[in-house]
Parts: structure tokens; sequence; C-alpha cells
């Protein structure tokens, strides 16, 4: 249901085709499709990124994509032409059926977000119902999984990748190792941005195969150790400047923004590409992550709902932290606060755009609801209701 809502938002509020998310990798896949009947060779060196440039594949295939090279491009990995490719593999059963990608992107997301509920475990005796809206059915992630978008494939992975780290290193089931590492790397080149945060909450949370104490010592040193080597490959790898890439993605986000005559777009403060101006700006956007979507006189009604449920959201949030209890589970708080902080913290530098940032957030927006559940007392819930 919440796929064809998407379908319906999307053919009927925003009818340019060609500028809708749900359409782009659809559309653009068929071309790839296509190629599998004039010649397989070409189709299946495009699926596999294997000599598969150059001026016959540009004017055979590219030339009538519209997203398989970006606006602004850069060295950072295109994670578009995973979409193409995956949506042209699903052509091959859905012969051309737009819902049918749809519904299976819906079941990839549902696997991801139950591995992450299984992973974390926060569901408790009476919380079921309550856990369920919370994580399934906030219209914010119900919308945003629901349809063809990178998110669904986002969360199959995140969730995987979640759930094989905790089988290695709390039950010591090695097997599951193979099965991270293609998770991660899936997961880097569907979003990229939503594993740097996770690495050093991984790197925290491996730690405990040496100690489970010092929970907030080891989480801490981990991220100390993500922050000195994203340092010296800046150093060594100018290409690489993490600081020079975060202000990039933001400077070519404000351009398209404006190009595109976003009304949206909050923050239009172009930044120099050096860590003084990224750290500047670094609290600023940390909050525009928590707070926007802002309402104010162009917002249209979904930005209104966007701002209503994250006004609920936040106010909730606040209740369970106020208070609930970490209890045995603050490993696990360790993890997700820790995860969201970083997550948000890159997501309000890169994305000055509350359209956009409220998709982006949705990661860290089920993580949240998790942690609610973890903090949530179930006896002083129902006793103050």
């Amino acid at each position: 249901m919440a796929g064809f809502g998407l379908y319906w938002i999307y053919t009927k509020h925003y009818t340019v085709r060609s500028e809708a998310d749900i359409f782009k990798y659809f559309d653009d896949s068929k071309v790839m499709y296509e190629a599998f009947f004039d010649s397989k060779k070409h189709f299946f060196q495009m699926l596999f990124g294997v000599n598969c440039e150059g001026q016959e594949f540009r004017e055979l295939y590219y030339d009538n994509m519209t997203n398989w090279y970006k606006t602004y491009d850069s060295i950072v990995f295109n994670n578009n032409r995973t979409m193409i490719r995956i949506n042209a593999i699903l052509h091959l059963i859905s012969f051309g059926s737009y819902h049918i990608h749809s519904i299976v992107m819906c079941f990839f997301s549902l696997i991801g977000t139950t591995l992450l509920l299984k992973t974390f475990n926060p569901i408790k005796q009476g919380q079921k119902i309550l856990s369920l809206f919370l994580v399934f059915l906030l219209p914010s992630i119900l919308l945003w999984t629901s349809g063809n978008l990178k998110e669904a494939l986002l969360f199959l992975f995140l969730g995987s990748t979640v759930f094989c780290l905790q089988q290695i290193v709390s039950k010591k089931k090695w097997i599951y190792c193979p099965l991270l590492l293609v998770s991660m790397y899936f997961l880097f080149i569907t979003k990229y941005y939503v594993l740097i945060p996770l690495l050093p909450v991984m790197l925290g949370y491996s730690f405990k195969l040496f100690t489970d104490r010092l929970i907030g010592l080891r989480y801490l040193s981990a991220l100390g150790i993500c922050l000195i080597a994203a340092f010296v490959i800046s150093s060594v790898k100018p290409d690489y400047h993490f600081a020079g890439l975060i202000a990039g993605k933001r400077n070519d986000m404000i351009r398209y923004a404006e190009k595109m005559d976003a009304k949206s777009l909050y923050d239009d403060t172009q930044i120099e590409r050096n860590w003084s101006a990224v750290m500047s700006c670094a609290p600023k956007s940390m909050v525009n992550a928590i707070i926007q979507p802002l309402p104010h006189s162009k917002s249209n009604v979904f930005q209104w709902i966007a701002f209503i449920e994250n006004l609920l959201i936040l106010s909730f949030l606040i209740y369970c932290i106020i208070r609930g209890r970490a209890g045995p589970e603050r490993e696990y708080v360790w993890f997700i606060v820790l995860f969201v902080a970083v997550l948000y913290l890159i997501l309000g530098l890169t994305t000055p755009v509350a359209g956009a940032l409220v998709r982006y957030k949705v990661p860290g927006l089920v993580m949240l609801m998790i942690l609610c559940l973890l903090l949530h007392n179930k006896k002083l819930y129902l006793k103050e209701m």
C-alpha cells in the first residue's frame, strides 16, 4: 500500500518523470535490459562494470540514460549505477512493470528492518504493538522504504551487516564473516555515506571480543582511531581528502538545488574544502540535521507532515531519554547513539535541503526508534498511561 502511495505521489504531484526518483533508475535500466537481447556480452559487461566504458557504450547505451553519469561527478563511487543494474536484473522477471520492482524493493527493506530488530532485540513484553508502529509503520520509514529507491537496498545491507557483526562478536559464529564482507561491500556501493558512521561503531563493538567492560571507552577509542585514519588518508591521498569531499558534496547539492529552484533549501552557504571550514560549520549542521524540516511560507502539505512527524519523534525520544533506563542494553545504546550522531553530522554538512534530508535520515530514524524501545520502561509507561 505504501508503495502504491509513493507511486501516486510521484505521478500526481511530481509530474516530471525524468526528475522523479522512483522512475530514474527504472527508466535507465530499460536501456541496459534491452541490451540483453541485442548483445548479451554488452549486457553483462555493463552489469559487472567490466570494460564497459568508451565511445561505443556511450553512443549505444549511456547517451540514452539520464543518471548513468551524475550531474556533479567526483572521485567517490557512483552509486546510481548500482540501482540501474539491480533494476536491469529485475526487468528479467518484471517485463517492464514498475510495481513488480516496487514489491521486490519492499521485500528487501522488510528483510533489512527485521534483521535490525533481531540484532538489537528491543522488543520486551507488552511492546510488540509499540515496536510495530515505531519501526515498521512510522510514516517516513514506511514511505521511503516502500518504493524503487536506494533506501530499500540500503536497509537490506545495513540490516545484514549489523546482524552478521553481532553473530560474529557476541555468538562467535565465524561462518558469518563472508556474508559480513559481502554486505559491507554492497552497502558501500549503495549508500557509502552510511558505511562511514557504521565503521567506528563496528570497531567499538568488535573490541567486545577482548573485554565486555569499559563500553564508553571502547566506542570513543574506535571513533578516535577512525578520525586519525581520516586525517592520515587526507594527507597521503589528496583526492580522498575527507573535508574536501564533504565540502564538495555540500556545494554541489546547493548548486543543484538552486538550479532546480528547490523550495526546501534552508542554507545556501557554500564552504571551502578544508578541515577548518568543515569543523566551523559542523555544530550548526548537526542542529539542522536534527530539527529540519522547519515550516516556512513556501512549505507544502508534505513538508508540514514531515515537520509534525519530526516534532513528535523528538518529543518521544526526549521522553524516553529522561524517563527510560538503558540497563543491560548500554552496549547497544552506545552503538546507536554514536552511529546516529556521526550520520546526522555528515548529512547536516552535505545536505542543506530539507526535502532530501527527510529521506536520507531514514536509516538514523529507524535506529532512534530502536533506541526508544531499548530505553522504554514498560512499567513506568503503563503507570503514567
